[in-house]
């Protein structure tokens, strides 16, 4: 069975160097001072401003590391669900279908999105429209406990297994399905009579299958 830092540290995560880890302590230090006055205060009431200060840090570096109020949000948020999947002890088996693995991840963020919904309309508008595939690629934040590095690393397991095409990219996979999944959550969102564990299954059903009718190729 593997643990999400154990993906992290599969072959192909990027190495942690001296000046990476530098840069993510100071990414965490801010996200978690942002995070305090998001807590405190609400999220709409906080400013750029504020979050500086708070992390002791210059308005310069604030905006080098975070170019918008909303990407400090995204960035903890992602970085909390991780850090609550790794305490809860979830792991994958990489002997499992793709399906499996991420059935059992999207049912755990279910429930986590459901335990904290206050953040997820900025979070969901802001990662829409900064959408850029080249920066959504994996590895590319995986300081920051992007999801798109596990969902790439699983593809690659199940492309190698001939469950899904290996002839596209898997980081072009890993996107699609993200967005995908960003999809569902904007549905559960904006129609809260919605089941989020049953929007999350119908992606993932989608992803693999397809939505070719009933024995049609």
């Amino acid at each position: 069975m593997t643990s999400l830092t154990d993906l992290e540290n599969e072959p192909g995560a990027p190495a942690s160097g001296g000046r990476p880890l530098k840069k993510a302590r100071l990414r965490e230090r801010i996200a978690a001072a942002a995070a305090e006055l998001f807590q405190a205060q609400g999220y709409t009431a906080v400013t750029m401003e504020q979050i500086a200060a708070a992390a002791e840090v210059s308005k310069r570096t604030l905006y080098k590391y975070f170019p918008a109020r909303e990407a400090v949000l995204a960035y903890w948020l992602e970085g909390e669900l991780a850090r609550d999947l790794a305490g809860l002890g979830f792991r994958f088996d990489l002997n499992a279908p793709f399906h499996v693995n991420a059935s059992a991840l999207l049912a755990e963020s279910a429930a986590w999105c459901e335990r904290h919904p206050d953040y997820l309309l900025p979070y969901i508008r802001y990662k829409f429209a900064n959408f850029d595939p080249n920066v959504e690629k994996a590895g590319k934040h995986a300081d920051s406990g992007d999801m798109v590095q596990v969902w790439t690393l699983l593809i690659v397991t199940a492309q190698q297994r001939g469950e899904l095409d290996p002839t596209r990219p898997a980081e072009q996979l890993a996107v699609y399905f993200h967005y995908l999944y960003f999809g569902a959550l904007m549905r559960w969102i904006t129609d809260r009579r919605l089941n989020l564990q049953q929007e999350f299954t119908a992606v993932v059903q989608l992803f693999v299958n397809g939505a070719c009718a009933t024995g049609r190729q």
